[in-house]
C-alpha cells in the first residue's frame, strides 16, 4: 500500500512538471506596450481637458478665459493638433491656435460625437473624419455641464496617424514584424505603409481581392485580442504574402482601436 502511495504521488509530480514545462501561447509583448502607451498619452490629454472643464462647471463660461484655457491645453499638448470650444448649439466658437481662426463659427452641430457627447453629457472618443479644417483627425469631446445645464463642450482635436507612428515607430524599427492600427469601424487610423491611412478596409474597392483579409478584420473588430493570419502585399512591393496576425485593443470613450501585429510567413 505504502509503495501504492508513493507511485501514484510521483505520478501526480510528473504530471504537475510537465505541464508546467508547456511552453505559453506565444502573444506579442508589444501590443501590450504599445496599448499602454497610448493609454498614458491619452490619460494626460484628457485630464488636462476635464481639469479645465472643471473650472468653467465651478465658475461658469467665459470667452477670453476659454481662449486663455484652449492656448494652454494646445502648448501643454504633445500631440494635439488644435483644442477647440463648442457652443451648446454646436457651433465652433473658439479655437487655437490662431491657424484655425478661420473656422470659428462653424456649425458642427451634425457630427456624430458632438451629438453623442451633448446627449449623454459624457465625453467621447470620435470615429476618424475629415475635420471642416481640412484634414483627416479624431476628436475627444468633453462637455461642460454646470448645474445639470449644458454649456458647451472642449475638445481637442488629434491626427491618430502622428501620436500612433511616435509610439509604434520605435518599436517595430529593425524588427521582422509590422504593426498597423484599424479603428473598429474598419478605418486604418497608422500603418507603415502611408497610402493605406485613412482607407476604410472593410469597403474600399483595394481590398476586393483580399477577402481572408476582410474576414480577420471582421474578425479584429468584433473581438478584444486574438490571432489570426491572412494574405496582402509585403509592405513596399507588389508581392503578395501570408501574415501571421496578433491584435489588442485600446478602449476610451466608447471607441475602439485595434493593435494589429503582423509577421510575413
Amino acid at each position: 500500500m505504502k509503495t501504492r502511495k508513493i507511485f501514484i504521488y510521483i505520478l501526480i509530480v510528473v504530471v504537475f512538471a510537465s505541464c508546467k514545462n508547456e511552453e505559453e501561447p506565444f502573444f506579442p509583448e508589444q501590443l501590450s506596450q504599445i496599448k499602454n502607451q497610448v493609454a498614458a498619452s491619452f490619460d494626460s490629454l484628457n485630464q488636462s481637458i476635464s481639469a479645465a472643464v472643471n473650472q468653467y462647471e465651478a465658475s461658469g463660461f467665459d470667452s477670453a478665459a476659454m481662449r486663455a484655457s484652449l492656448l494652454e491645453l494646445y502648448e501643454e499638448s504633445s500631440f494635439a493638433a488644435e483644442f477647440v470650444y463648442t457652443t451648446p448649439e454646436g457651433i465652433l466658437a473658439i479655437i487655437e491656435p490662431a491657424a484655425y481662426y478661420a473656422y470659428e463659427g462653424t456649425d458642427i452641430s451634425t457630427q456624430p460625437h458632438v451629438i453623442s457627447a451633448f446627449q449623454t453629457k459624457k465625453p467621447v472618443l470620435s470615429n476618424g473624419f475629415m475635420v471642416v479644417e481640412g484634414y483627416q483627425a479624431a476628436v475627444t469631446i468633453h462637455p461642460i455641464v454646470q448645474n445639470n445645464q449644458l454649456i458647451g463642450a472642449i475638445s481637442a482635436v488629434i491626427v491618430p496617424s502622428a501620436l500612433l507612428k511616435r509610439v509604434i515607430e520605435p518599436v517595430v524599427v529593425n524588427q521582422g514584424f509590422e504593426v498597423w492600427v484599424m479603428e473598429k469601424t474598419g478605418l486604418v487610423l497608422y500603418d507603415q505603409d502611408e497610402a493605406e491611412i485613412g482607407i476604410n478596409v472593410l469597403t474600399h474597392p483595394m481590398y476586393d481581392d483580399f477577402p481572408v483579409l476582410r474576414e480577420a478584420c471582421q474578425k479584429m473588430a468584433a473581438e478584444e485580442t486574438g490571432e489570426t493570419s491572412y494574405s496582402f502585399y509585403q509592405t513596399g512591393t507588389n508581392t503578395v504574402v501570408n501574415k501571421k496576425t496578433y491584435w489588442n485593443t485600446f478602449s476610451m470613450q466608447e471607441n475602439e482601436w485595434k493593435i494589429i501585429y503582423v509577421k510575413p510567413q
